[in-house]
């Protein structure tokens, strides 16, 4: 990676942070914001050591038994990161489906992959809280667990 590319995301991912520092809980503040998401999510590509970035991913709401509907969609950026996925209106208990598209994203970047999906499901009990759901990401396997 180039410094110039390096400096970019470092720079992203201090704004990022500088926003929640200053924003610790973005639940009590104006909604409409273009950066804010009850939800969020931060793939991170473990066999590079840096943001899976232009990683597809698909937000999902249970509608019934084995029964989905796509709600919101976007690419991570720079940081691995897609800001402003879902509005707090938006935001209602029920199970939800985050589909990350790994395998264009292996195939994006020259390496084969095993998982063409991945997919987290879970559940919200209290849309008033902050939910973050990471990805930590290489060709051969992923986890997540409930980030804060």
């Amino acid at each position: 990676m180039s410094q110039k590319r390096r400096l970019a995301v470092i720079t992203e991912h201090l704004q990022c942070r500088q926003e929640r520092k200053h924003n610790p809980n973005p639940i009590s503040t104006n909604p409409t914001m273009s950066s804010y998401s009850p939800l969020t999510t931060h793939v991170l590509d473990t066999s590079k050591g840096e943001p899976a970035r232009a990683l597809k991913i698909e937000l999902y709401k249970s509608t019934g038994e084995s029964e989905w509907t796509s709600i919101a969609n976007g690419e991570t950026n720079n940081d691995g990161r897609l800001p402003g996925l879902l509005t707090q209106a938006d935001f209602t208990r029920g199970i939800y489906k985050i589909k990350f598209d790994t395998g264009d994203y292996f195939r994006k970047n020259t390496v084969e992959g095993f998982y063409p999906y991945a997919e987290v499901v879970f559940e919200i009990q209290d849309p008033n809280q902050h939910y973050h759901v990471p990805l930590l990401l290489s060709p051969y396997s992923y986890s997540t667990y409930r980030g804060s």
